[in-house]
Parts: C-alpha cells; structure tokens; sequence
C-alpha cells in the first residue's frame, strides 16, 4: 500500500497532541513518580503540621441597627445609621481601623503577648538556620502609651517625624477577619489565637470597643456641634444687638418716635382720617336736617314729619296744644255761634297756641342752621390738618425705607438668634441621651476545638495535590519529549503508516557492541529486537507491489538515528527466511556498515562503478545467514564526485544487474538532510523505509527530510521508530520480559566471502 500524496499540517504538532490513551500511558509509564510524589507531600505537611500550633477562632455577632432612637423629641445632631450596602462595608473597615485596633491592644495589654511578639514560623526556620538574626530588644518597637495612640493618625507634614510601623498592630490584624453574614445587618467580629479564652476576650473586646466608640463619635459630635452653636450664637447676639442699636439711633436722629409699635406720625395720621371722616358725616347729617327742617317749615307742615325732622319736645307739646284749642274750638262751633264769647275765647286760643308753635319752629330751624355751619366749620378744619400731615408724611417717606431695612435686619437677626439659641439648648441638654445604633447581638465563647491547623485535611489535600501535580508532570514530560514518542503521532504528523516501533539493543544493564548490533537477529533471534524487525519486514511486504525484484531504500532524517542498523538486521532477517536478499552500503562517505560487516573487503560498489569493472565482483557472502553484501568502497580512497556516479548510467547499470539476481535489495542510504546521495538514490528505489529516533528527531524536522524525497515521497511504504525504551514497548504491545528475550551469549558473527 502506498500513498500517492501527502499533506503535511503546520499544526499537526499541536492539533490532538494529548488523548486519553496517551495520559494514561504517560501515567503508567512514569508510575513510581506518581505514587512518590503525592506520598512524599503528604508525608512532608504531615510533618509541618506537627510543629504548626493550634489556633482557636472566636466570634463576637454585632448588628447595626437603623431604627430611629430617642429618649426626647427633640433630633439629634448625627443621624442614625442606615441600611444599606454602603453603610455596613464602612462599618466592616471601621471595626479593623487601627485605633479600634490600637484601643484594644491598649486595653488588653497585648504588645507583651507571645501572639503578636513571637517570630512566624518561617521567621523562627530561618533564625534557626541562622540565615536571619534575631533583632535586639532596644531595636524593637516601644510600647505606646494610651494618651499618644490618636498621634497614630497624624498626618505627614513637612518637618513633622513620621510616625512609626506599629507591628503589633500588623500582627493583630493579620489575625482579625471582620465579615458581614451574607446579606443582613449582622457583623462577623472573628479572631484567631492560640489559646480559646484569649480569642473569645479578644473578639468581645473588639465588639464592645467598637460599640463605645459609635457611641463616642455621636458624644464628640453633640460637643462639637455644642461648641460651634456656642461661637456663633455670641457672634448673632452681637449683630442682634448692632441692629436694634442702630434702630433706636436713626429714630432718635430722625425725631421719630413710636406708640403700641406703630410710627407716631402713623397714628396721628390715623386717627385724624378717623376724626374727618367722622366729621363729614356731621356735616351732612346737619344740613340734611337743616334744609328738611327749612323745607317743612316753609311748606307749613305741621305733621309728626315735622316733629320727626326738629326731634323737639316743646314742639311737641305746643302741637298737643294747638290741637286741643282747634278740637275744642270744633267742640263749640256746633253748640255756639261764631260771635259767641266763648268761639272768641276759644279762636283766640287756636290763634296763641298756633303762633307759639311757628315761633318754635323758626328757632329750632336757626338752631339746625348754625349746626350746619359749625359741622362744616370743623370739617374744613379737619380735613386741612389731614391734608397738612399727608404732605408731611409724603416728605418722610424715603426716611422710613431706610428705617424699614433696619427694622427687618434687626428682626431677621432676632430670629435667627432665637432659633440658635433653641438648637444650642437643645444640644446641650441632650447630649448625655445618645443610644449607639449598634448592638452586640452574641457574644464569643471560648472555642473547645482549634479550628487550625486541620491536620487532617492538609493531609489529605497535599496527597490529593501531589497527585494531581504528579499527574500534571508525567502528562507534561509526554508532552515535552523531544521527538515523536507513539505510534499514533506518526501517523499524525506524517501521514503515513507506522512500520514497526524497534527497542534500542543497549539493555540498562548491559552494552551491545555495533558488530553485534548489526547482526541481532541473527545473534538474538527470540529478542524484542528481532520481533520488530520481523514486524517491520512484514509490513514491506504486505505493501510490496507484484512479486518482481524490489530495492528497499532505508534512510533517516540526520546520522546517529540507526537506519544503517535497522537495514542490516532487516536484510539479514530476509536472508534467515531462505530469500536472496542483498545488502548495499551505499553511505560512501561514512561506510558504517562496510567498516562492520566487511573491515578486510578489497573493494566495493563505488570502486567498482568508477573504474567500470562489473559489481558482482565486489559483493560478500554470509557464510552463516546467506546474505550477500556490497561493500561501500575499498580500503582505498578514491577522488570522484558522488552525486555524478550516482546519477551516472553505470550506477543505473548496475543497480538493474543487481535486481536480476536477487529478489529483494535493501540499501543503506546516507541521511537525507546533511548530503543529496539519499535523496539521488531515491529515484532507483522501489519502497522507502525512513527511520526516526524514539524522541530524539524533531518533527519539524523528519517533515522537512521527507518533502526533500519530492515525487519519491509516493515509494515511502513507512516510518520505522527506532531506538524506543523498553517500557514504551510493553507499554503499547503488552510484552514483558527483558529487551533481549534470549542472551545466549552467541553474537551471531558471520564471514562474508567474495
């Protein structure tokens, strides 16, 4: 079987480089380095965890509660906490802040504890290995005391000492975890120590430090705000005063005085309008009645109208009168006749009484006339007063603008005093009634069990890493061998068939010398070595086109790959099974196997083609396998080019004699890469066998060699892998045993004879 094209893919490196199968077998090939590695970690941190103390967390639950808090009605100067996501993440690096943190170092006075002041482990190793030095006590960090703990906070100014590196404080906090539990307003104070009652004390220290200082912010905040309302209520009591003085002074300047809070001019003013308007009404009441009163008396009547008008008792009363006198008179007018002394009387009467009245009427209609003109009189007086003040007032009006602004100034300012005045009072009386907004909801006990170092869990981590890193580094030293290392890389990189997979003929035990390695199906034929040649031969076959002499062309990519070896034993093989093979060393420069297999020849091919005498003569004959053999050259050196005898006729010559006599010709060609003999002995071959080094040859490499063959590419009949570890081989084909089944001790020389 035989390709007629190839494709070589540039990715083909990469592309399906790791499978399954190929894990496993670089897992069961590295086997003692997968069981070790995870025994030896989980040996070494059983080890570390010896020595590691046991540490005890402690938790203390804090909430922050954002419910309105108050003893009074009155609000407070900081607001209460609120809900949100903001607020509890500003809580959590509050609770860690350094003076929280410095606060209960202080109080616990634990810059002597051996928790913060003991070297960490790593530090303590390297003391012992005396890689680092201990640090002198007068070196180390002085102790702070209580009242300097807020210079801690201190901003860096120029000319100002930096404050120092607290370590204590460092390793405190190494030590703290504050977290929030899931989504609520619940706080997680944890902390870890070496002893369970010290970490309970010291988280409950942390929640109550914390609790006090919430409340002493609000405290701060009420002084503060106390002593601001304080500065600028003196300052407001002072413009307050400045205004209201300034008042009073452009009154005094400007003659203008005032009454019930209102402007005296003001109040005149009003109360003249009043008095006016009053006095107009007069007015025309008198002279309504005065002309009714002139009306009616003129008219003659005498009627109640009249009375009604005058408002007169005597009017009245002389009316009755009159009346009586004419009824009377009306009386005797019908007993009596008009001369009667009686009618005299009575008429005379009727006539006084008459008279009486109109004499009435003429004064009370004199008297209605002077009220009329004494209420006209007035009115005219008052409304020239009024219309005097309104001139006045017109001409003081600027001046009362101005008197206005500082009115409103002085009130604006009043105002606001009050107002201060109120929210400082109430500041001050109720700063000893702040409620914190948080709340230590539980509080830590003292640990029974230490929650690290889990030994057992380390244990059993560092087994499970160490064997997975075990696994990682056998799958990555597959990957990372040079070259290709199975079967199934060849047929992927290359595209084409894999031949047979050969084990290298040196055991680690033992050293094959190269006469013997040339010949070691002959010398071991039960070995590893002579079954993959065996298999390789079989391949050739079942690839062979027809039953017409062959020449197989063995080759590889550089030297050192043994293809000179692997076209020895593979025509040595043919010769073992009663075929007329032949072997021709046709690498003239090098002439491996002629120095092996023929060190005492006379001549050989290349002598024979350059001086034109027939090759037949040159060839040598196993006396112990059959096989004949075409030594390279004679002993002699001979000054011609090798690619023109190659190419030459007599080269084609002889090779089309050579296939006359035997069925099957196997030629050791020089590497493809260094020289063009290969790639020129190409052309007269039939079947190409291409040898690559179990992962040693580079891939880029054997690809490059074989497109050097070009349209010869088509005879290659496979790759033979040659040189691969005995493992590898029972790995893929299930073999055991050693390499070399059978070392009898026979190397299987055999003499070549002309």
């Amino acid at each position: 079987m035989q390709r007629t094209e190839r494709h070589f893919d540039e990715d083909d490196e990469s592309a399906g480089a790791l499978s399954l199968e190929r894990a496993l077998s670089a897992v069961r090939k590295r086997m003692k380095l997968v069981i070790a590695m995870p025994v030896v970690a989980a040996l070494l941190v059983a080890a570390a965890v010896t020595i590691i103390p046991d540490r005890y967390d402690a938790s203390a639950v804090v909430q922050i509660d954002p419910r309105h808090k108050s003893i009074t009605q009155l609000d407070s100067v900081v607001s209460d906490l609120r809900g949100d996501n903001s607020t509890v993440e500003s809580e959590l690096e509050i609770i860690k802040s350094r003076p929280i943190v410095l606060q209960v170092i202080e109080t616990l006075d634990l810059r002597n504890d051996p928790d913060f002041t003991a070297p960490g482990l790593v530090t303590q190793l390297l003391l012992w290995t005396g890689i680092a030095k201990e640090q002198p006590a007068s070196e180390r960090l002085p102790q702070r005391p209580r009242d300097q703990l807020a210079d801690i906070m201190q901003v860096d100014t120029p000319g100002a000492s930096r404050p120092e590196m607290d370590e204590i404080a460092d390793a405190f906090l190494k030590k703290l975890k504050v977290s929030r539990v899931r989504n609520t307003l619940l706080i997680d104070v944890r902390f870890s120590a070496s002893d369970g009652a010290k970490a309970a004390r010291i988280a409950n220290t942390i929640a109550e430090v914390y609790l006090k200082d919430q409340l002493d912010s609000k405290t701060r905040a009420a002084s503060t705000a106390g002593k601001v309302l304080e500065d600028k209520l003196e300052e407001m009591r002072k413009k307050v005063s400045d205004a209201e003085r300034r008042v009073a002074q452009w009154k005094a300047e400007n003659n203008v005085f005032d009454a019930e809070g209102q402007l005296l001019d003001e109040k005149q003013l009003a109360r003249l309008m009043e008095q006016t308007v009053t006095a107009r009404t007069a007015t025309t009441e008198a002279r309504a009645k005065y002309e009714q009163g002139q009306k009616l008396a003129r008219n003659g009547d005498s009627g109640t109208a009249l009375i009604e008008v005058l408002q007169s008792h005597t009017v009245r009363l002389l009316k009755e009168q009159y009346a009586n006198a004419t009824r009377r008179a009306a009386e005797l007018r019908t007993k009596y006749g008009p001369k009667h002394p009686e009618m005299a009387k009575v008429n005379a009467e009727v006539a006084e009484a008459n008279a009486q009245v109109r004499a009435e009427i003429e004064r009370l209609v004199a008297n209605l006339k002077n009220e009329a003109e004494v209420a006209e009189s007035r009115e005219r007086q008052l409304q020239l007063s009024l219309n005097q003040l309104k001139d006045q007032q017109v001409f003081s009006k600027d001046a009362t603008v101005e008197l206005n602004q500082l009115e409103r100034d002085a009130t604006t300012s009043k105002q606001l005093y009050e107002a201060l005045l109120m929210r400082f009072k109430q500041t001050t009386e109720t700063q000893g009634f702040q409620l914190p907004d948080v709340r230590i909801i539980e509080k830590a006990d003292a640990p029974q069990h230490p929650a690290s170092p889990k030994r057992k869990q380390l244990v059993v981590m560092a087994f499970l890493g160490g064997l997975v890193m075990a696994l990682g580094l056998a799958v990555l030293l597959e990957l990372m061998a040079p070259g290709i290392s199975r079967q199934d890389d060849i047929e992927r990189v290359f595209d084409t068939d894999h031949l047979s997979s050969v084990p290298s003929p040196n055991a680690a035990d033992s050293f094959v010398p190269p006469t013997k390695a040339v010949r070691l199906v002959v010398a071991e034929p039960q070995s590893l070595y002579a079954d993959a040649i065996r298999n390789a031969r079989r391949e050739l076959d079942l690839r062979r086109n027809g039953t017409a002499p062959r020449l197989i062309l063995v080759t590889s990519s550089v030297a050192g790959e043994g293809a000179d070896m692997i076209a020895s034993n593979l025509a040595h093989n043919y010769a073992m099974t009663g075929a007329r093979p032949l072997l021709i060393d046709c690498d003239f420069r090098l002439q491996p196997l002629t120095r092996l297999l023929a060190a005492q020849r006379q001549s050989g091919l290349f002598d024979q083609l350059t001086s034109a005498r027939p090759v037949e003569s040159a060839i040598l004959r196993d006396g112990l396998t059959g096989l004949h053999f075409l030594p390279a050259a004679g002993p002699v050196h001979l000054q011609r080019s090798i690619p023109e005898t190659l190419t030459s006729t007599a080269m084609a010559s002889a090779l089309n004699e050579l296939k006359g006599q035997f069925d099957t010709i196997v030629m050791s060609v020089p590497p493809l890469m260094p020289v063009i003999d290969g790639r020129i002995l190409a052309d007269y071959a039939d079947q190409i066998v291409f040898v690559v080094a179990w992962q040693k040859t580079p891939k880029q490499l054997a690809k490059t060699a074989i497109k050097t063959l070009g349209i010869n590419d088509r005879k290659l009949a496979g790759i033979v892998l040659n040189d691969v570890a005995p493992a590898e081989l029972d790995e893929t084909r299930g073999w055991h045993g050693g390499l070399l089944g059978n070392r009898a001790g026979n190397e299987g020389r055999g003499q070549y004879a002309a």
